[in-house]
């Protein structure tokens, strides 16, 4: 593998405590095979963006920080990017993934990918950083994030000190529960998220079933972009840019196959419930945010986390919020947050 290629000059000593700084991820490759027989590790390193908050110092130690650090996980369609406001609004230290086919992440064999692998990529980096590695963080997931936090918590419980569910249930979904009509999931599986154009761009998304006024709002918020290395627009031999998309139709794909289409919400949510009784109610914070414009929240499903969890669960619906909790209704969200930060602090 060639060596990645820094996204940002910024260094750490010029790095202001509520900068945001991006890991030194190149744009990956398609995936071309494994790189040899042997190779069965299956775990993708996650591209990531971190701040040490707008009250932390200039330093990367972990013992630096008192309060815990906030690892967020986004949903499908999306990359770290949905993250960055609430980043840069922080007090606290965070540190937001890109999952693997996502932003700046690898996809790895599309064959290997299941929500065992999601949780093991996440947990390479947390041993890995400085801002997560030998101490509890508080863990929030938006939607598909929001399952593959259920996913990581149930499987090292001992990581977490806080599980923030923002707008998802742990009800099983069919593949045919797509909102998007005559999804294509060959073709999705296989997109390439380097394009010569906008155009390229809009026809394979299209081509892949995609409503062209989707697209059209997702450049708008720079989920789909010229593509730069080096803070230089990466250009070809005869001056025309390259353009790269965050979002990937192959994870909506596979996250539908693999996450929602399983019992892994389920079987995750009773593996938590039985982790608190046996553990304490206070060993892990669990909340649930629940949208109330066009939440994707089964009523039944919710009824059933409040039994599972009993005390050990708080739920909160925000009347005004969309699915996008954390963009719709920003303050209230980012006040709720730090309240539970600040609780996991304790």
């Amino acid at each position: 593998m060639k060596a990645p290629v820094a996204l940002a000059s910024l260094s750490l000593a010029a790095m202001s405590s509520s900068a945001l700084r991006f890991s030194p991820h190149a744009f990956p490759k398609a995936f071309s095979g494994p790189s040899s027989s042997s190779d069965t590790s299956n775990i993708v390193d996650l591209a990531y963006v971190e701040t040490l908050g707008t009250l932390g110092s200039n330093s990367l130690d972990s013992s630096s920080a008192a309060a815990p650090t906030t690892l967020l996980i986004h949903g499908l369609d999306s990359s770290s990017h949905t993250w960055r406001v609430v980043q840069q609004s922080l007090s606290t230290p965070s540190v937001a993934i890109d999952c693997r086919g996502c932003g700046r992440s690898a996809l790895g064999d599309p064959k290997l990918f299941s929500p065992e692998a999601i949780v093991h990529d996440v947990k390479k980096l947390v041993d890995c950083h400085p801002l997560l590695k030998d101490r509890k963080f508080v863990l929030v997931g938006h939607s598909m994030g929001g399952r593959v936090g259920m996913c990581y918590t149930a499987t090292y419980p001992d990581d977490v000190s806080a599980l923030v569910v923002e707008d998802m249930d742990a009800r099983r979904r069919s593949v045919s529960s797509n909102f998007i009509p005559d999804f294509d999931i060959q073709k999705a599986i296989a997109f390439d998220r380097l394009h010569d154009s906008l155009d390229s761009v809009r026809k394979a998304f299209a081509d892949i079933g995609y409503p062209a006024d989707m697209l059209e709002k997702w450049i708008g918020e720079g989920r789909v972009y010229e593509a730069n290395v080096d803070n230089e627009t990466k250009e070809r031999a005869d001056g025309s840019k390259l353009y790269w998309s965050d979002v990937n139709p192959a994870f909506r794909a596979l996250c539908y196959e693999t996450i929602f289409d399983s019992n892994c919400g389920t079987e995750s949510w009773e593996t938590i419930a039985d982790y608190l009784k046996k553990s304490g109610p206070n060993s892990i914070d669990i909340h649930l945010m629940i949208a109330g414009i066009g939440t994707v929240c089964d009523d039944a499903s919710v009824d059933d986390m409040r039994q599972a969890m009993g005390d050990g669960l708080t739920v909160k619906k925000y009347p005004q919020g969309t699915h996008s909790i954390h963009n719709s209704v920003r303050e209230k969200f980012m006040s709720d947050l730090e309240r539970v930060i600040k609780e996991a602090s304790k």
